[in-house]
């Protein structure tokens, strides 16, 4: 028995260590939050002041409505108006003090104004009540008076005379902005992007002009060129990452595969971050922008802040302008501030105006659907759903912003070719969550929001009318009936509405409370799926339930099964601030059993020897076998077998030019895709690109019958010629492009995937030569390496070397196949020794290469030339180390002295009179080369 005490001990210890380790954390948090909070800190309070209070354990939303909750300042501090009399509630409460305007700022902000001395200057924004609010003793910077805001600037010691001002109402550090990550490659079909493309091939986003909020992407890319408007509000600094934001949502694929985004034919505007809050209204009037991107971030924040209630002011006033914010790459960060501080991989959005209700959130997945443990998740700051929904963007969630804001330009498109103008941002909205996929059994969640973007199911529930929109009363309610037909799987129904901005610092930012319930023909009640907000991390898993929605302006009723019959659906309005809501109602019908191949597509071109994702979906459960045919179903080639149905399958491609088809094999059935293609993807090289004409060409492909060659014509890469052989000669005075591409072409007529679309004049090959380049050896001869773009109506290869009176042939060889040529000049004379090659064709023109040059020292350590010199006198060592050049004149006075450290430095003496100088160079004190020189 004693043993066994004595073995637990050291737990004991250790278990009591950790307790008094938590007691004195807590205690510090506390003294800091009575230090930061607490009234005597900053200024006395009144009657009416709010309370700094903490709750023995975390308090439920009955027990914070109770209390009129002002602010959440952690899962257990609290800002309140009250605290009930009931003694039993009193219980719940750890302490609680006289409350000051410090709980108007953010935690950062208070952080940073606790690290200054009282004569320090900040510059903060603040929000404000009235129209134009004055802030003695500060100065005002900047007004933004549509939103009430305004950037400040004050020393130290006056902060808590300007917070305690009551028309003050929040205030925090300035932002900077962040792209989340750079993206790569677009990935069309986790996100059922070509499947949308292909179905609904008129729906390009023509009609659509898209707002890229960030930096400048390159307006000359030929992929977005000629379509770029100009804008005021648009950056000076260019940036990669806004380039292939911008691609991802509209770029024309004249570049190829890669280059080719969501809209192809949407215009695009750039807008910098010159402010955070939304731009003005006249810049979306101006060019008719109906959704911007937002792919930044600028730290994580817990709040409904001025700028997220800017962005829901501007939406819900001009109701057709969409929003797409990514939710943030910050996923594996934990929240250092608001009512869920603390709590790991939850809460960490990156930017107060993803806190918006009427924006659109997005967050990050894998290729498998899978969240990405990087992207930011949900819940809002007071507990509603976000992000919105997930896409996978390759790397990060800035893609899959980007990727989402090409779906709006696409619905956006679609309506108005059905309806001739633009939709609600909450018609939108409700499309995109009422279409996203979950996870097969899953529910909402704080991580994924309603699923993962589908392109093609928004598309199609908006081309099917599966849409009703109404205007409920404060206390009225409005009905609807859809029909179910029998054998459904699943009816999905989603509720948006573009809600009213709340105040700015609002415990909760619903404004207008609508609630939906359906009743099914068998008279079964169906709620919305609503999740736990508690600030708990078993509470932030838990899965979906249903119940009464009071937190979000989208709610979402899915029922598997449903009995035939009409769904009747009531929205009531249960508690408005305005007269009236409208809203929108978007349905989806899941019919059983089904499968649709996904990728390939009817018609798809697959590249040959690549890793592809072979997509369905299905309500088919179970394993499967795939195969594949390339002679229209009449044998098949095994590619797995027992795959499991509910997940994709990566296919690396054979090496074929063929028409192709897939067979997935179940226990009692199969199912055979739609015709695809398969074909290797070819380069274009360019061949030489000499004054009059230039030669592209392209490896053989022995399967095809011929080429088709594209050039780039007013913007889009429009077919150019057919030839049959593997090169093109372009004409200078006639040709009208600089990029070209092409394509094979089946013996069939098909044609395979396009090639890069290359720049000719842009491969570094000048009139047939790439590159010459001339090395020193390690015994001073120069080994001389010349590659060509081509040997087409080539004959002769002659190497040349500079001398005094011209250029000396050194040897000569013929052409072969080969682009790759040597030559070693054994004897090269000493100093900057240039060669060049001249080529010989067919027809005995010569053409002449550049010229290149090696530094050469035989019999010297230091050579110092030209002599005589006229402006530039170069020094050539054989050793990398630092040297005093020294010029005197015939009287010993220095009229020159400079330090070099390179093997060859130019010194430049066109500023001495002309005369006979001596040059002296040292190395430390040692004179280790002295000479006359003659200046010109």
């Amino acid at each position: 028995m004693k043993k066994k005490t004595v073995k637990a001990l050291p737990a004991f210890v250790a278990l009591l260590s950790l307790h008094f380790s938590a007691m004195s954390q807590q205690r510090m948090q506390d003294s800091v939050m009575i230090k930061t909070y607490g009234a005597d800190t900053l200024t006395t309070s009144s009657a009416s002041s709010p309370l700094l209070v903490k709750f023995v354990r975390a308090p439920d939303e009955k027990t914070l409505a109770a209390c009129g909750v002002v602010k959440a300042l952690s899962s257990h501090h609290y800002i309140l108006q009250q605290l009930p009399a009931d003694t039993t509630f009193r219980k719940k409460i750890a302490y609680h003090y006289p409350a000051n305007a410090n709980y108007k700022a953010t935690a950062a902000l208070l952080a940073q104004l606790a690290s200054l001395r009282p004569a320090d200057s900040i510059t903060i924004q603040i929000s404000y009540t009235g129209e134009r609010a004055t802030v003695p003793p500060a100065r005002i910077v900047h007004r933004i008076d549509r939103y009430h805001a305004a950037v400040i600037k004050l020393p130290q010691r006056d902060w808590p005379a300007v917070i305690t001002l009551p028309y003050v109402t929040t205030a925090d550090i300035i932002r900077r902005p962040a792209p989340e990550v750079i993206i790569n490659t677009i990935n069309p079909y986790v996100n059922r992007i070509n499947v949308a493309q292909q179905q609904f091939p008129a729906v390009r986003g023509k009609r659509i002009t898209v707002s890229v909020k960030e930096d400048l992407f390159d307006t000359t890319d030929i992929d977005l060129s000629g379509r770029y408007l100009r804008s005021a509000l648009q950056s000076s600094d260019r940036s990669p990452h806004a380039t292939i934001m911008a691609t991802l949502i509209a770029g024309a694929g004249n570049t190829g595969m890669n280059g080719l985004g969501v809209a192809p034919a949407a215009s695009l505007s750039p807008s910098g971050y010159g402010t955070l809050f939304p731009d003005d209204n006249s810049y979306f009037q101006q060019f008719g922008i109906t959704v911007q991107n937002h792919s930044y971030g600028s730290g994580i924040v817990n709040e409904y802040g001025s700028m997220a209630a800017a962005y829901d002011q501007q939406i819900a006033e001009a109701d057709t302008l969409v929003h797409v914010f990514s939710s943030g790459n910050s996923g594996d960060s934990i929240p250092r501030d608001g009512r869920y501080q603390g709590l790991g991989l939850f809460a960490n959005l990156t930017g107060n105006y993803k806190h918006a209700k009427n924006v659109i959130a997005v967050g990050g997945t894998e290729a498998n659907f899978d969240m990405s443990r990087g992207s930011s998740k949900g819940p809002a700051y007071d507990g509603r759903i976000k992000p919105e929904i997930a896409a996978y963007g390759q790397d990060g969630t800035s893609g899959a912003a980007a990727l989402t804001s090409g779906v709006v330009a696409l619905i956006q498109d679609a309506y108005r070719q059905l309806h001739g103008v633009a939709p609600s941002a909450a018609l939108v909205r409700a499309l995109l969550i009422n279409s996203a996929v979950l996870p097969k059994g899953g529910r909402p969640a704080y991580t994924y929001g309603y699923g993962n973007l589908h392109a093609a199911g928004a598309l199609t529930t908006l081309n099917a009318g599966h849409y009703r929109q109404g205007t409920v009363t404060n206390g009225g309610a409005t009905s609807f009936d859809i029909p179910i037909p029998a054998g459904l799987q699943q009816l999905k129904v989603t509720l948006s509405w573009n809600d009213p901005a709340a105040a700015p610092n609002a415990p909760q930012a619903l404004v207008n409370d609508l609630d939906m319930q359906a009743v099914t023909a068998d008279g079964a009640t169906w709620m919305p799926w609503v999740l736990n907000p508690f600030p708990a991390l078993d509470s932030l898993r838990q899965p979906a339930h249903r119940g009464i929605d009071s937190l979000n302006n989208n709610e979402q009723i899915s029922i598997d099964r449903p009995v035939a019959g009409n769904l009747h659906i009531t929205i009531k309005g249960k508690k408005l601030a305005t007269a009236s809501q409208p809203f929108y109602l978007v349905y989806t019908y899941i019919t059983e059993p089904s499968f649709a191949w996904q990728n390939p597509i009817d018609s798809a071109m697959l590249p040959a020897s690549q890793p592809t994702p072979l997509l369905w979906e299905t309500t088919y459960s179970g394993n499967g076998d795939l195969s594949y045919s390339i002679d229209s179903g009449a044998t098949w080639t095994t590619i797995a077998q027992q795959l499991p149905l509910q997940q994709p399958y990566n296919w690396s491609t054979p090496n074929t030019f063929s028409k192709v088809w897939l067979k997935l094999t179940l226990t009692d059935t199969s199912f055979i895709s739609p015709p695809f293609f398969i074909a290797p993807q070819l380069t274009v090289f360019t061949g030489f690109n000499c004054t009059d004409t230039a030669m592209v060409y392209w490896d053989r492909l022995p399967a095809a019958r011929r080429y088709q060659v594209y050039a780039l014509q007013q913007g889009v890469m429009a077919p150019f010629r057919q030839v049959t052989d593997t090169f093109l000669f372009i004409p200078k005075q006639t040709a009208t492009s600089l990029y070209y591409a092409v394509s094979p072409v089946a013996p069939a007529g098909w044609e395979g995937a396009r090639s890069y679309a290359s720049n000719y004049t842009l491969q570094g090959v000048g009139c047939y030569v790439s590159t010459l380049l001339a090395d020193r050896t390690v015994n001073n001869q120069v080994q001389l390496t010349l590659q060509l773009g081509s040997t087409y109506l080539l004959k002769g290869i002659y190497w040349e070397r500079r001398a005094p009176n011209g250029w000396t042939r050194l040897g000569s060889q013929p052409v072969t196949d080969a682009t790759d040529y040597t030559f070693l000049d054994q004897q090269p004379y000493e100093g900057i020794v240039q060669y060049r090659v001249a080529l010989e064709t067919a027809d005995g023109r010569f053409i002449y290469s550049d010229i290149s040059s090696v530094s050469i020292l035989l019999d010297h350590n230091i050579l110092v030339f030209p002599n005589p010199v006229l402006s530039q006198l170069i020094i050539l060592d054989k050793e990398f180390r630092v040297r005093q050049v020294v010029l005197t004149d015939m009287g010993g006075r220095i009229v020159l002295q400079r330090t070099i450290s390179d093997m060859q430095e130019s010194v430049p003496v066109d500023r001495l009179a002309p005369g006979v100088y001596n040059c002296s160079v040292f190395l430390g004190n040692q004179r280790i080369y002295s000479k006359q020189i003659v200046k010109q």
